[in-house]
């Protein structure tokens, strides 16, 4: 509760306003979020400070309203009305500036943020994070501060509302009750950026240990299916480490042992004299352990030694509607496992599958259509089947010679950080000439284009 008085104040002690938690019932929530006040409430302490000082300087009768004489209460009220009209307007400054430092410390509205409603299903948090997050990125936005804070707000509000406990408290509390949990913020939306995409964080390869190799694979994907969107499960099959003696070789722990020739080293340091003062150093792999720097006196009955395994992982791969030809999804540590460094990242590269119909240039796709001799003079009225399934209708009433092309705006590929935006349809001609006429049909013909 904020006090207005020293006398409402517990204690009738003003100076614990400075810790008082003023509670808001905000509209657009279910639950009252205690909001940290503290800058605000000094305000509010400095202000009645004023009041205190102003009454604490009146007579006693004065501050009870008595009066002695007319005249005494005569300047009584002169002397309330003189402090009432000299303060008001702090208080309307106060109560002004307390609301607005409430609102700006009650942090964003994360499904406001993502741009969705509070009953929004985690997919359609998922496709709203992917499409912000694109569009906000700073490698896309460089030097944009803009866009950076809204890229750190957009991972945030995704990291919160991705996770069910996270998103349970914050529904019920606030990004204060977050807070207070140890739960909110802290985050480098990188780091969540790459969870999502498999990647994407900037310069992270600078900050990242020496890891495995990479390993790029082909992810072949129909048309239709990039055309529409489409969450796909992909299955690799790759080397884990080895579940039975974790990575270490041996069927016990007890059976690793340090080389004793080299010291774990895995080389040899030889020294010799080639020449007065000169002494040559070089280095050989030890013929004992063979460059391990460990001697094992088992071997792990799983693995055989091996220290990995073979496994299957599978996962789902979401594509935007318009994911272009040759985009890479990079998927961190997902390649194989190597006992010691992280794993590699896999970099699924995607391919279109031929389509019967449809070819793909950018964002422009190409089509042939078929019309007959007659359909080419006196033109036809035709209908095709789109990549998302409807029926798209193609009418020319002109002479359309062979090879022509029509062009229909926005019924190309969607661009893939904007899908309500479309390239061209191009639809190339080709006129079916009859193998053979008859003698009628020659006639016909012959007095069709004799006419004037």
């Amino acid at each position: 509760m904020l006090y207005y008085s020293t006398d409402d104040c517990p204690q009738g002690n003003h100076a614990n306003l400075k810790n008082t938690v003023l509670p808001f019932v905000l509209s657009d929530c279910t639950a009252k979020l205690e909001i940290d006040m503290q800058k605000a409430l000094r305000a509010v302490h400095n202000v009645l400070s004023l009041y205190y000082e102003d009454f604490r300087g009146l007579s006693p009768q004065t501050k009870g309203f008595k009066q002695k004489s007319a005249t005494e209460g005569f300047t009584s009220r002169k002397a309330i009305g003189r402090i009432l009209m000299t303060r008001g307007r702090h208080l309307l400054l106060l109560l002004v500036l307390a609301c607005l430092v409430a609102l700006s410390v009650a942090g964003k509205d994360y499904y406001e943020v993502l741009g969705v409603s509070r009953d929004a299903s985690s997919a359609e948090i998922k496709r709203a994070f992917r499409k912000l997050s694109l569009k906000h990125h700073p490698d896309k936005n460089p030097g944009d501060e803009n866009a950076a804070q809204k890229f750190a707000e957009v991972a945030s509000a995704y990291d919160v509302l991705s996770d069910e406990e996270k998103k349970t408290k914050y529904d019920r509390y606030g990004e204060e009750g977050l807070n207070n949990a140890g739960g909110g913020g802290g985050h480098d939306p990188f780091d969540i950026f790459s969870q999502f995409f498999g990647g994407g964080g900037r310069n992270r390869r600078e900050r990242e240990p020496s890891r495995g190799p990479d390993v790029v694979m082909p992810l072949r994907v129909s048309l239709a299916d990039l055309y529409n969107g489409k969450s796909l499960q992909f299955s690799i099959r790759r080397e884990t480490i080895c579940h039975h003696c974790h990575g270490k070789g041996a069927a016990h722990e007890e059976d690793v042992h340090v080389c004793n020739e080299c010291g774990g080293q895995g080389v040899k340091t030889t020294t010799r004299r080639v020449g007065p003062g000169f002494i040559q150093q070089f280095q050989t792999t030890c013929e004992k352990c063979h460059g391990k720097g460990k001697i094992y006196t088992s071997t792990c009955p799983i693995c055989g030694g091996r220290k990995v395994e073979m496994a299957d992982l599978s996962f789902d791969v979401d594509l935007d509607k318009g994911t272009p030809d040759g985009f890479e999804v990079e998927l961190e540590n997902y390649a194989d496992e190597i006992s010691g460094q992280p794993a590699g990242h896999v970099r699924l590269q995607v391919l279109t599958a031929p389509h019967p119909i449809f070819t793909r240039e950018g964002d422009q796709l190409w089509m042939d259509m078929d019309i007959s001799l007659r359909e080419s003079l006196v033109g036809f009225n035709k209908t095709f089947t789109h990549l998302d399934g409807r029926r798209v209708e193609v009418v020319r009433d002109e002479i359309t010679p062979p090879r022509f092309v029509t062009v229909l705006k926005d019924e190309g590929m969607p661009k893939q950080h904007s899908p309500s935006e479309r390239g061209q349809l191009h639809i190339k001609y080709h006129v079916k000439f009859p193998e053979s006429l008859s003698d009628e049909q020659k006639v016909g013909f012959r007095e069709l284009f004799s006419m004037k």
